[in-house]
């Protein structure tokens, strides 16, 4: 038997530092207007980066862009 544990995740926050990550999709999914595009369109996200995300939410959460110029 598996257990399976469910966790609610707020898509408009940083899954890197918890703040707010100004994801268009993630406002719209909350019931907030935004504009398109979002902020990280043409971006270049690098791989140690990503894969620091992933590894805390499997890839539900945007990274913010303090978060990005940091190099978190």
């Amino acid at each position: 038997m598996t257990d399976i544990i469910s966790v609610e995740v707020d898509r408009r926050l940083c899954v890197l530092c918890a703040g707010p990550n100004d994801c268009v999709m993630a406002k719209r999914e909350a019931g907030e207007e935004a504009e398109d595009p979002c902020w990280c369109v043409g971006q270049s996200f690098p791989d140690a980066l990503t894969k620091k995300a992933n590894k805390v939410d499997g890839g539900a959460s945007c990274i913010c862009l303090s978060c990005l110029e940091a190099g978190a």
